[in-house]
């Protein structure tokens, strides 16, 4: 009788229990190591990512949606960055452990965004726009959901993760293609050897378009001619915008071909200052290297960066950025719009055709200013100019 009574009586926790109870466990710890683990990658991953994704993952993408190149490159790309930063609200989910929903919901729901939106302002160097935060937010939120849904299965909370993470390692490229960087080279190495031939100023900006072009029409006969124009435009990027574009698209440089490089771009202007043209080969570039959206993403946030205590934001650098972009979305949206560019470029490059002359609007205005005399980036007197920009880009017949 005694000994049932022992038996039955309610067991009281011991200090040891209760600390204990209060460790994480060993898998708990597994996701916090985790969820550190693929913070640091978001964080270092280069982002734009050259060509945004894989051609294989396009490829997938062209043929399970028979949708255009452009669109194709466009839905892979912000498919595999969402899943990215989706799987940060997965395994935050699970790195609470056995703690209360009712606790771990709020919680979530208000530090993955959170994380997913520092991940992004340190990948960029700069804190993200409002749509790229918009994306962060989305994206981490849609994870912790999902973590909700499979919090209580292990095996299909993991088989998520690591498919996640697979498809991301996979289809995020790091690199150009060989056959682009083979192309690039090649043309860039054309351009070069016909440096003491280019005039100076805004004639040498349109010689070198023509040059380069003309490279690209001799190597697309019988072809898609749209390799050849990515590859010309990659080559004007490195050699009068900037040689970190390569960087961007991880390929090495030849140092000496870089300072030849340099000289080259010191003498090419475009409507008189040479930064507008480097401003518009940037924009081509990476473009190119990744997609329209973004290369004009990156043109924003530098002009914003420039406002906070550097030169001050541009609508001048503004225009010259979007030209360049659209530039790369006429010459390289698909084959016949390529062989327009072919045509167009073989007649003689007009400055105008290209570029609007920017020259009349307003730029240097510091932070302050732009906040309280335009608005912001939301602002109407803002809004006006972007029209008005939209408009001279609109006149100009070798962007359609």
């Amino acid at each position: 009788m005694i000994a049932d009574v022992e038996m039955n009586e309610p067991r009281t926790a011991s200090p040891e229990d209760s600390s204990s109870s209060r460790q994480p466990s060993r898998m708990t710890l597994i996701w916090h190591g985790l969820l550190l683990a693929w913070f640091v990658v978001l964080c270092l991953v280069p982002d734009p990512r050259p060509l945004g994704t894989s051609e294989l993952a396009v490829k997938g993408v062209r043929l399970l949606a028979g949708v255009s190149d452009p669109i194709a490159r466009a839905f892979a790309t912000i498919a595999l960055r969402s899943m990215g930063l989706v799987v940060i609200g997965v395994l935050l989910v699970q790195s609470f452990g056995r703690a209360r929903l009712k606790v771990v919901v709020p919680v979530a729901l208000v530090l993955a965004p959170l994380l997913a939106v520092v991940a992004q302002w340190i990948n960029y160097t700069y804190f993200p726009i409002a749509q790229q935060v918009w994306f962060g937010v989305v994206s981490a939120v849609l994870g912790v959901l999902l973590g909700f849904i499979l919090r209580r299965n292990v095996v299909a909370m993991a088989a998520l993760v690591i498919l996640a993470v697979g498809l991301f390692v996979w289809g995020t490229s790091t690199s150009i293609s060989d056959d682009l960087y083979d192309a690039a080279r090649a043309t860039g190495l054309h351009v070069l050897e016909t440096a003491d031939e280019i005039p100076k100023g805004d004639a040498g900006f349109e010689k070198l378009m023509e040059v380069a072009f003309a490279f690209a029409e001799d190597n697309s006969h019988g072809r898609d001619p749209v390799l050849p124009h990515r590859a010309a435009i990659l080559a004007l990027s490195v050699i009068l915008g900037d040689g970190k574009v390569a960087k961007v698209a991880k390929r090495e440089i030849n140092l000496a071909r870089l300072s030849q490089a340099e000289k080259l771009r010191r003498r090419i202007t475009l409507y008189g200052r040479r930064d507008l043209s480097q401003h518009f080969w940037v924009s081509a570039g990476l473009a190119v290297l990744s997609d329209a959206a973004k290369s004009m993403t990156v043109g924003i946030a530098k002009e914003m960066m420039d406002s906070a205590g550097g030169s001050g934001f541009s609508f001048v650098d503004l225009t010259a950025d979007r030209a360049g972009t659209l530039f790369t979305v006429a010459a390289t949206r698909n084959e016949e719009s390529a062989r327009a560019m072919q045509a167009r470029i073989r007649d003689g490059v007009v400055i105008a055709d290209f570029v609007p002359n920017p020259l009349d609007l307003p730029e240097g205005i510091g932070n302050v200013d732009f906040q309280v005399e335009y608005g912001g980036l939301g602002g109407e007197r803002t809004k006006k100019i972007v029209e008005e920009i939209r408009r001279r880009l609109d006149a100009c017949e070798g962007l359609r």
